[in-house]
């Protein structure tokens, strides 16, 4: 009887037991893991360079500057980075830049030379800051009288420096952000209307033309970049401070007239108010027509054979000022 019951209690607890060997234990679900999504920074807030057309953030200040073109102080620091340049002639046939900085300001620029009234009308009409190293007699008497936002080494104006390995008048340079440093905004802009690059093959592949036998520029455009290379005396025209090589989108052949002033050093003066002939290499494009500008405050207006106001190229754009009958020998692209 006991071995009876001690069978059976046996018998119920095995199935007891595998009944409980049947069972798997509870897992629980793991959530998937969290990916950070970074937000993307918000736009800046661009507007037109009024001299380019090209979006740039927000700028105050417009500085011109007086920039040396004597062969010994090639190459030039920062005139590549230059939105507007005109080249003009000055005494003894040599030239100099009027380089136009606005927006993104390179650090330096140079070598700096002095003043002319006629290139200081330039600056005038874009309310701009006009840097320079001091000047002629008549330079110095139109400053107080045309109001010129006046930059001078000679009278003190912070920014400017000397390097010391450089021979003068050939080694002044100036720090555009410190010569800005504090001052009021300005700036007074055309009306200039800009576009896209036009389709197609240029019109001349190459331009060139010679102030004297020092200073003969050309131009070669670049199709795949879009933009007129710039050369010196058959040699490609170098920014010192970037190594690379100035181009533009817009060159503009404004011709003056040019008349000596009799003085012992040779001054010239070169007429900018009036009208002319004009040329105009835009993208690729030549189009000719004429230039006019009524007085002082006066903007210049470049005007096709219609009398139209010509549309920019979105881009860098130098303006040669040469005297009338000037030569400017173009090749074709017969491509």
């Amino acid at each position: 009887m006991k071995r009876t019951i001690y069978f059976a209690v046996m018998v119920a607890l095995a199935l007891a037991l595998s009944g409980c060997g049947g069972q798997q234990p509870e897992v629980e679900d793991t959530p998937p893991p969290v990916t950070a999504v970074e937000e993307a920074p918000p736009p800046r807030d661009t507007f037109p360079n009024p001299l380019t057309g090209e979006p740039i953030e927000k700028a105050t200040h417009l500085i011109a500057v007086m920039i040396n073109n004597a062969p010994a102080a090639r190459p030039q620091t920062g005139l590549g980075s230059a939105d507007l340049v005109y080249e003009v002639e000055m005494e003894g046939m040599v030239t100099r830049f009027l380089a136009f900085f606005y927006g993104e300001l390179p650090e330096n620029v140079g070598s700096v030379r002095s003043a002319r009234p006629y290139v200081m009308m330039l600056a005038k009409e874009w309310d701009a800051y006009f840097a320079h190293v001091g000047g002629s007699d008549d330079a110095f008497a139109k400053v107080k009288e045309w109001g010129i936002r006046d930059l001078d080494d000679v009278r003190g104006h912070k920014g400017f420096w000397v390097d010391k390995t450089g021979k003068r008048p050939h080694n002044t340079y100036l720090n555009l952000k410190e010569a800005l440093e504090g001052k009021a905004e300005n700036g007074k802009f055309h009306d200039w209307e800009f576009v896209d690059p036009p389709e197609g093959p240029p019109e001349y592949k190459e331009i060139s033309f010679s102030y004297d036998q020092y200073n003969r520029p050309s131009y070669v455009f670049d199709e795949e970049q879009g933009v007129y290379l710039r050369y010196i005396n058959g040699k490609p025209h170098l920014d010192k401070a970037t190594g690379q090589q100035i181009a533009a989108r817009n060159v503009i052949i404004q011709y003056a007239r040019h008349r000596d002033l009799g003085t012992k050093l040779l001054h010239i003066d070169v007429e900018l108010t009036g009208e002319g002939k004009a040329e105009y290499f835009l993208g690729g494009k030549h189009f000719t027509g004429t230039w006019r500008k009524k007085d002082l405050h006066s903007p210049t207006e470049y005007l096709d054979d219609q009398g139209n106001p010509i549309k920019l190229v979105r881009g860098k754009t130098w303006v040669q000022i040469l005297r009338p009958g000037k030569a400017i020998h173009k090749v074709a692209d017969n491509n």
